[in-house]
């Protein structure tokens, strides 16, 4: 015949808290006042808890209230418990706040943005608890890894098919061709796209919205000729200055890159390239509406201004 134990008896919070109160007051009067209930409830709390553990907890007269062998012993316990509901508590509330947790970041072809950096540094001192966790996404998911949930939140530069996913803009900036310096509109400073609509083009399988702008099928009367598979800057910056393709990159990244035998050069008759952060719709994570929040305050506050904004200053 199989024994069943019996069950471990488990007093609630309630009466760990009535029995600690008055451990340390030693006084029923002052523990009720203290919990702010009545005297009669009290006593009759601790004495449920003691039949419940099977255990006397205090010694009581009429003019003195101590604590027992059994409730000294005890009392650490109660405490220890207590102290674990309260954490327990705290870790909820951080958790519902965004405060702990895991966060993911995808970063979309946002090389040379010094706002990303920006963003990243107040948000780990703002939550130095959240653990961050940064991804590069280069020309193949121009959503930084939110179509497929690698990240929570991702840098991008719109446009590109947008269902399920929420953007707010934080610059823009011009974009430019990405040339090799003996080609002859590198010494320009500005061209027009129809100087370069007939160039051989970098392409690459990725989202048709986001390829056709960095195409600027808009202004072309056929597909452009295909020059070579890119999917990165970098591959596209090999190919350029091979003279087997070129292409457009935003601002900020030909500023930032140094590339030998390559000139950048600004297309001025073409929409600017935006920059934006973006999440998923479903999401219902804090880390992210604080990571959105924060990051729009810095780049409204910052004196520099969002990308190619501090320019037009």
């Amino acid at each position: 015949m199989r024994v069943v134990p019996s069950p471990r008896v488990r007093p609630d919070l309630r009466q760990l808290q009535y029995f600690v109160a008055v451990a340390e007051e030693l006084n029923f009067t002052r523990a009720a006042e203290r919990l702010d209930v009545v005297q009669q409830s009290l006593s009759t709390a601790i004495a449920q808890l003691e039949a419940l553990l099977g255990i006397k907890l205090f010694e009581r007269t009429t003019r003195s209230v101590t604590l027992t062998t059994e409730g000294a012993a005890w009392l650490p316990y109660a405490r220890e418990a207590l102290h674990g509901a309260d954490r327990a508590a705290e870790a909820a509330e951080d958790l519902a706040a965004g405060r702990v947790g895991r966060f993911r970041l995808g970063l979309a072809a946002t090389a040379g943005v010094d706002v990303t950096p920006r963003m990243l540094r107040a948000f780990a001192e703002r939550f130095p608890l959240v653990e961050l966790a940064i991804e590069h996404f280069d020309f193949r998911d121009p959503s930084g890894g939110l179509r497929d949930r690698r990240s929570d939140v991702a840098i991008v530069r719109p446009p590109f098919e947008e269902d399920g996913l929420e953007l707010v803009a934080i610059g823009t900036e011009a974009r430019f061709a990405v040339l090799p310096t003996d080609h002859p509109l590198a010494d320009r400073a500005a061209v027009d796209f129809a100087e370069l609509a007939d160039e051989p083009w970098m392409d690459v399988a990725t989202d048709p919205v986001w390829c056709d702008f960095w195409t600027v099928a808009e202004l072309r009367s056929e597909p452009p000729r295909v020059g070579a598979i890119c999917r990165s800057c970098d591959a596209l910056f090999e190919a350029a200055r091979a003279g087997t393709a070129t292409g457009l990159v935003p601002e900020t990244v030909a500023r930032t890159h140094s590339w030998p035998w390559l000139a950048f050069v600004e297309v001025r008759d073409i929409a600017p390239s935006t920059l934006a952060i973006a999440w998923r719709s479903d999401s219902r994570q804090p880390a992210v509406r604080n990571f959105v929040e924060l990051a729009t305050d810095l780049v409204t506050a910052s004196p520099s201004g969002p990308p190619n904004e501090r320019d037009a200053a």
